[in-house]
């Protein structure tokens, strides 16, 4: 049934975007665009900016004004979105990909700075931010990278993929602080992307397309102030050193302080603040008339207290309650001590770590050579070098508890805390300390007078550890947090069971990746209308790790004579697969593309050093795909696009993720392969400028996702887990994790008519709807579905102040202040308790920037 409506809505809105591109271009003009320079009313209509939308224009993009007030309005245009979807410039409406694009002015009004702020503006996109936004990973169309698996979506910064992390926490992978500044455009392609793109992925990717020098000396100085201490400073200088060489280098440094307060006294203050500095140096040298040398040289420093989840609900009941004993009455008492102090507020939490800490340091250097060979063949060679070191520090459930068993207080020092779970550093060992090679030598053509156009490639990746990473995890015991420095047989620990169940895990990991790939890809255009493309790839994936657990134990208030127990295990897993694509695209009339396609995607298996031996290592993935869609422009008096797609994917073996409590003293996760799930839906995006000052776009998603078959008897699993707490994040039946039914994208944006001298102002608000979402299995928690919530944003921006080189800017995120989840622990019935991670509250600010040269 669900098939047929998706079908039918796909009919139907084809159909009228069929009709809709007919109906304009009986009476359109052969001009493609009319020339915004064509009058003062012009020039000014030019400026605003599109919405954020799937449908989106590039900074100033817009049709002309008529000559005068009393003449009737040209048929106007819009002009083309440039992407880069298939490794080629093209535009956005001739690549058979649902595709949403952002420009720079639409990340700064929106205040875009991280991957979960990415997320919120971009249908079918989704985050998992259990280790706050600063290590959130995507998720599209419900294809999610839980911890411990690769990445299910690629994300590549000037065509090289972002720098993989260790598996004990998430890290690496995504759009880390400080990469979202002086972009020429983000760029999201939804589906599997197996054919042309660096790692195999099952999602689809994520494109952040930096800006080049460029022959003009020019650049910019901004500074931005807003709620909670937010300042930030960016500059950016373009200059030509010589006809053949040209530099742009780049600053962005962020603060704000933390929306979540920590009442506890302990530690920091607040929580969630950002804090990070980058820099960017690109070089762009022309040695030939033939052969172009781009150099990015960049570097990140974050430094935060991170995100520590919020404890909000306790479980009462004794039944399937695994730790009554330990956690009632206490855990309930907490919430009630805190809302008598004025301390229960929806973003206030416990935090006991003395430092809470996410430390990110990313170092990259990307080097492209282009040698155009002749007119239909162009060399394209892609080398870079990433460094990935990050460090943790997090009280992972946000509980604040003594060692009690039915209620009974056991530990006499009211010093000591009983965890059921925080990391702290390993000392000298950060989380991740990693660092990638990649290497991609590329080749491009066009054959038969230009209708057979082809891409071939080799494809190598190296990620070594450049030591031992890991961190040390406190579980099910009690300890004096303010002892907790150096090795762990300093630290002050309590355990009546004398390690039964309770401990100290220090761990020490390193993995080492290997990926190479074989493809190509073609695209013959039998006639004008009607087009082929067929791609395949070839893949070699090798995952090798050595870990070494310690795990300490302690009876009563001293360490066991026999602790530690030390584990070394080595796991390694490999495989390989072929995946590619099989498309048509059929254009009826002019500005109308209809398309469907088949791909078939695979993300590679992992191996997990924080899991128990013998569920350390889980098998790739593999996916299915069937997409088909309708891409359409129309100008006449109301110029726009409509755009709709309908997908439905068969997933096989998914990476699944489960939760456990380990006997040896560990809360933790590994990832299972959970048999078959399946993945529909229809995204739909339209774009009108019904006035030349007026730009209206909306886009909306709608996934149906379901884990069709999952035998949750995991004997494995349940072999090492204590009884009671192995539970996957989704059963048989339960829609898949963080993949929300509905999405909304809306926005306006309106010039107002004032003389040129005075300048350009455009008022802009968007609106974004995110449907239910699952956080955890069916049966974990209350709240295993998250709840939809609703965001308003606005912004104001005036360009060319009186016909000056400054811009100002204001801007409202979360206008209405919604309260609102972005994560469930889930633990609501193993542990006993539920915590949370919350989105943002309302932030208004406002930015000044000055512009020169150009």
């Amino acid at each position: 049934m669900k098939n047929m409506m998706i079908a039918a809505t796909m009919t139907a809105a084809a159909n009228m975007a069929y009709a809709g591109a007919a109906m304009a271009q009986i009476s359109e003009p052969t001009q493609e665009t009319a020339s915004p320079e064509a009058t003062p009313a012009a020039a000014a209509a030019a400026q605003p900016q599109a919405p954020l939308d799937v449908i989106t224009l590039p900074q100033g993009e817009t049709a002309a004004a008529p000559e005068h007030k009393d003449q009737a309005p040209e048929s106007r245009g819009i002009e083309e979105v440039i992407v880069t979807a298939q490794r080629r410039e093209q535009s956005a409406q001739d690549v058979p990909v649902s595709i949403t694009v952002l420009d720079a002015q639409q990340i700064s009004n929106a205040n875009i700075t991280n991957s979960s702020d990415l997320a919120t503006y971009t249908p079918s996109l989704s985050t998992n931010q259990r280790f706050g936004p600063e290590s959130a990973t995507f998720a599209i169309r419900g294809f999610t990278q839980d911890l411990r698996t690769t990445a299910s979506v690629g994300v590549y910064f000037a065509e090289v993929v972002a720098p993989r992390g260790q598996s004990s926490q998430t890290s690496g992978d995504g759009a880390g602080p400080g990469e979202l500044f002086d972009l020429e455009n983000v760029q999201v392609l939804k589906g599997p992307q197996g054919t042309l793109f660096g790692r195999n992925t099952t999602g689809g990717a994520v494109l952040i397309v930096p800006k080049k020098p460029t022959d003009a000396f020019e650049g910019y100085a901004e500074a931005s102030a807003g709620d909670f201490s937010l300042k930030r400073i960016q500059a950016v200088i373009n200059t030509p050193v010589t006809d053949n060489f040209k530099l742009r280098f780049g600053v962005d440094s962020n603060h704000r302080d933390g929306h979540l307060k920590n009442y506890t006294g302990i530690g920091a203050d607040d929580l969630g603040n950002v804090n990070y500095t980058s820099g960017r140096l690109s070089a762009l040298w022309n040695i030939t008339d033939t052969v172009d040398n781009y150099t990015i040289l960049s570097y990140a420093y974050s430094k935060t207290h991170g995100s520590t989840s919020t404890l909000y609900q306790c479980n009462p009941s004794l039944a399937g309650n695994t730790f009554f004993v330990f956690v009632q009455p206490q855990c309930q008492q907490q919430l009630d001590d805190a809302k008598a102090a004025g301390n229960g507020g929806f973003y206030d939490l416990a935090s006991t770590i003395e430092t809470p800490l996410n430390l990110q340091k990313t170092l990259r250097a990307i080097n492209t050579t282009t040698w155009a060979i002749d007119d239909e063949l162009q060399l394209k060679n892609i080398f870079s070098y990433a460094h990935l070191h990050t460090e943790n520090g997090s009280d992972i459930f946000g509980t604040q508890f003594h060692y009690e068993l039915a209620g009974v207080r056991v530990d006499p020092d009211p010093n000591r805390e009983f965890k059921i779970g925080i990391s702290v550093p390993n000392p000298g060992e950060p989380v991740t300390s990693q660092e990638t090679f990649v290497e991609e030598l590329q080749l491009q053509g066009s054959s038969f007078g230009g209708a057979f156009e082809w891409t071939s490639g080799a494809y190598f990746e190296k990620s070594l550890p450049d030591g031992f990473s890991g961190n040390n995890s406190i579980a099910l015991v009690s300890c004096n947090l303010a002892s907790i420095e150096g090795d762990p047989s300093g630290y002050d620990c309590f355990d009546p069971l004398g390690g039964a169940v309770g401990g100290v895990l220090a761990q020490q990991f390193k993995t080492t990746y290997l990926n190479r790939a074989l493809y190509a890809e073609g695209t013959y255009n039998f006639t004008e209308k009607f087009s082929t493309t067929v791609g395949a790839r070839y893949t070699w994936d090798r995952t090798e790790g050595y870990g070494i657990k310690s795990r300490y134990t302690y009876l009563l208030g001293i360490e066991r004579p026999d602790s530690p127990t030390v584990t070394e295990t080595h796991p390694e897993v490999s495989s390989q697969a072929p995946t590619g694509q099989l498309q048509f695209a059929y254009k009826p009339i002019k500005d109308v593309m209809t398309y469907a396609k088949y791909v078939r995607g695979y993300r590679q298996g992992n191996v997990i050093l924080a899991a128990d031996a013998g569920i350390d290592t889980f098998e790739p993935e593999h996916v299915n795909s069937y997409e088909v869609g309708a891409k359409t422009s129309f100008r006449g008096w109301i110029p726009g696009r409509f755009n709709v797609a309908a997908f439905y994917n068969d997933l096989t073996d998914m990476q699944l993720q489960y939760g456990y409590v380990s006997t040896s003293s560990q809360t933790t996760t590994t990832i299972v392969n959970a048999g078959k799930a399946r993945i529909q839906g229809v995204e739909v995006e339209a774009f009108l400028q019904p006035l030349p000052r007026l730009i209206w776009a909306t886009s909306y998603s709608f996934l149906d996702t379901k884990l069709v078959k999952f035998d949750t008897d995991q004997p494995e699993v349940n072999a090492v887990a204590i009884p009671g707490t192995a539970t996957p994040i989704a059963v048989q039946g339960d829609s898949l994790p963080f993949a929300p039914d509905h999405t909304v994208v809306t926005s306006l944006t309106y010039t107002l008519p004032l003389p040129e001298e005075i300048g350009s102002i455009d008022v802009g608000a968007t609106y974004v709807y995110t449907g239910k979402r699952r956080s955890s299995a069916t049966g974990s928690s209350p709240d295993d579905v998250l709840d939809p919530f609703s965001l308003l944003n606005a912004n104001i921006n005036w360009t060319s102040m009186f016909n000056s080189s400054f811009d100002l800017s204001f801007f409202a995120t979360n206008v209405l202040d919604e309260k609102y989840m972005t994560y469930g622990s889930g633990t609501y019935y193993t542990l006993g308790f539920d915590s949370r991670a919350v989105g943002l509250p309302r932030m208004l600010g406002a930015r000044l920037r000055y512009s020169f040269g150009g």
